[in-house]
């Protein structure tokens, strides 16, 4: 008797876990079925967050070479077009909302698409929204006071010879070469950080221990590409100045200098026509400073240009520059205005390494603010023991073959320092 009571109750409890098994049923499939919507939706999330953030950093990246930042955003979600947008992406450069809203160095990027998933969708009828967001930006990382602005892949810093250079801040090329920057002979540099789009060739143990290198990093803007393209009349004053001969000029436009004795120049803007001091047959001509050579200027700026430039391109016609070894310079740029900072500038028109600006100078030579030159070469060869305490070059290409000490610590206030260099990251 036990035995068939036994065998109903086995009965009954089959049915009933049979019974259990039906009622449950829907809810183990509605729960099997939202857990792969949930892993197939949050794996699609993050890849279209992988999308956006991709865009947003190229949005900085183009940022930082002075590129089309809508454009450069719009191509590179083309190029990772892995969804179907639900609306236009949102690109802005300086968000409209958030942490960084108005900041012109940060680009923000929105993305919306739809997720079908085929357990809710088939109740739903639709998709499920997806929208990522993500902002890339550029900070400041070091400071530079030797910037080499040709982008190609040729060497852009070039230190040889028995050159010492203590720079007392960072050096950058822009050059993707391998290497960007090198260091050959007996030379020893002094500047940290040490970056380029390239690579930075430390084989022969050139610079310093405790240098910081940081090669392939992102390419440095122009800190000056803000000032004006000169426009001068034809020029009308002679800035010669012959051997043993003191001279004292005034700011204007001048067919050439060719100083051989003293010049002291009052506070302003001289602009050195390279198209009059071209008739000398010299072209190099536009600022030449002679081995007995002196010149002194508190306030000053040296425009090397040209006058009647043509409508378009670059020109062989700008002036150039030639510091000879032994020169004596004290010379310390303006405080304030257009120019403030600036000691010299060439015209962005130059033919691109069509001069070369040859800087030398004594052991009693003093220069406070920046030389810039955007389309040439800058041979700096100082002779040994000169000391700079305030300088910083901007250049197409630069070669430093003789000894100098360049350092950075520059009064307050005046207009001349170094410059911050800047990285892209993910803000986000």
């Amino acid at each position: 008797m036990f035995g068939r009571k036994g065998n109903g109750l086995i009965a009954d409890r089959a049915g009933s876990l049979a019974t259990m098994t039906a009622l449950l049923m829907p809810v183990l499939i509605g729960t099997a079925g939202l857990a792969s919507d949930t892993i197939q939706w949050t794996l699609m999330r993050r890849a279209l967050q992988r999308q956006v953030d991709s865009a947003a950093l190229a949005g900085a990246y183009a940022l930082s070479q002075n590129r089309n930042v809508s454009q450069t955003v719009t191509a590179d979600l083309a190029n990772n077009n892995n969804f179907r947008l639900t609306a236009a992406p949102v690109i802005e450069n300086g968000p409209s909302s958030g942490p960084f809203a108005g900041d012109p160095l940060v680009v923000r990027v929105r993305l919306a698409s739809t997720a079908r998933l085929p357990f809710t969708g088939f109740f739903m009828g639709r998709g499920v929204p997806i929208s990522v967001e993500a902002t890339a930006g550029l900070v400041q990382d070091g400071q530079f006071c030797i910037l080499a602005l040709d982008s190609s892949n040729s060497l852009g810093i070039t230190n040889s010879g028995n050159t010492t250079v203590n720079a007392g801040c960072g050096m950058h090329s822009n050059s993707s070469g391998e290497p960007a920057i090198n260091g050959q002979g007996s030379a020893q540099i002094t500047a940290t950080p040490v970056s380029a789009v390239g690579n930075v060739d430390n084989r022969s143990n050139v610079f310093t221990a405790g240098t910081t290198f940081q090669p392939y990093s992102v390419s440095q803007r122009d800190p000056y590409a803000g000032l004006p393209t000169p426009a001068i009349p034809n020029s009308a004053n002679n800035g010669d100045v012959r051997s043993n001969q003191t001279r004292n000029l005034s700011p204007g436009v001048y067919r050439g200098m060719d100083i051989q004795g003293t010049a002291n120049l009052a506070p302003g803007v001289y602009y050195i026509d390279g198209r009059a001091s071209g008739n000398n047959q010299n072209k190099n001509l536009g600022f030449n400073v002679g081995a007995q050579g002196r010149v002194n200027g508190t306030g000053v700026t040296i425009v090397l240009t040209m006058s009647n430039p043509p409508a378009s391109g670059e020109s062989n016609l700008v002036a150039g520059m030639n510091i000879n070894g032994g020169a004596t310079l004290n010379l310390t740029a303006p405080n304030s205005g257009t120019f403030r900072g600036i000691l010299f500038y060439q015209d962005r028109r130059a033919q691109t390494l069509g001069e070369t600006i040859q800087i030398n100078g004594n052991a009693t030579s003093r220069l406070q603010g920046a030389i810039y030159a955007p389309k040439s070469q800058m041979t700096f060869n100082g002779t040994s023991g000169m000391n700079i305490n305030c300088l910083q070059m901007v250049a197409h290409r630069f070669v430093f073959t003789g000894n100098s000490n360049i350092t950075n610590v520059c009064p307050a206030n005046s207009g001349s320092g170094a410059f911050l260099g800047t990285m892209v990251r993910l803000m986000g």
